[in-house]
């Protein structure tokens, strides 16, 4: 079937449709592109939380997942597009189509929020992960400058993962590349403080 043809079935179903259930299942058709958007978006590594979840991001971040993030937004919208225009589709009368289609929306946008923190729960804090490496020993992978200057990196093994952070030493000479380190203090979430093994 040509896109053309494909065109014309959605023209005709959209043409029979009258004002409630086109404006039911436009509010779903319009939250599935956002959705579809969204999606690809996350595939192609574009997604980021502050641009994406522009309202409640601050819990999302903090593995919240607040309900007026844009994705449990759509996700109700998307629910209670569908859900209205098919109660209307069953025959209902309209007062009771927006009851059903709150709740499906509502149930929907809850399954969103409930995944959304969990994925994020599986995330750990930068700076608590980072928080083990300390007493692990490490080799130098770009010389490390004395008396605090920044520009070194280490490569540190912890919680069975190979890490490379920034370093920060505290001795009077250059630490060079391949020396061994033990990692002493965690300074910020990318950069740890080391001395000489």
């Amino acid at each position: 079937m040509t896109n053309i043809g494909l065109i014309e079935i959605f023209t005709n179903w959209w043409e029979s449709l009258n004002g409630a259930r086109q404006l039911f299942y436009g509010i779903g058709l319009f939250a599935g592109l956002i959705s579809l958007v969204l999606a690809a978006m996350a595939i192609i590594g574009m997604e980021h939380h502050d641009a994406v979840d522009a309202v409640g991001s601050a819990d999302l971040n903090h593995g919240g997942g607040g309900i007026f993030s844009i994705k449990p937004l759509t996700g109700f919208f998307l629910g209670f597009g569908s859900a209205g225009g098919l109660a209307l589709d069953a025959g209902l009368s309209l007062p009771a189509a927006v009851l059903v289609a709150v709740v499906a929306g509502s149930v929907v946008m809850a399954i969103i929020v409930v995944m959304i923190r969990t994925i994020y729960g599986f995330r750990s804090d930068g700076t608590r992960r980072i928080q083990d490496s300390v007493g692990a020993v490490g080799t130098v992978y770009i010389t490390v400058p004395p008396r605090k200057a920044s520009g070194g990196q280490v490569v540190v093994n912890f919680s069975g993962r190979q890490e490379t952070l920034e370093a920060l030493s505290v001795a009077e000479r250059p630490i060079a590349s391949g020396e061994k380190v033990r990692v002493t203090g965690v300074v910020d979430g990318r950069t740890v403080s080391i001395e000489p093994v």
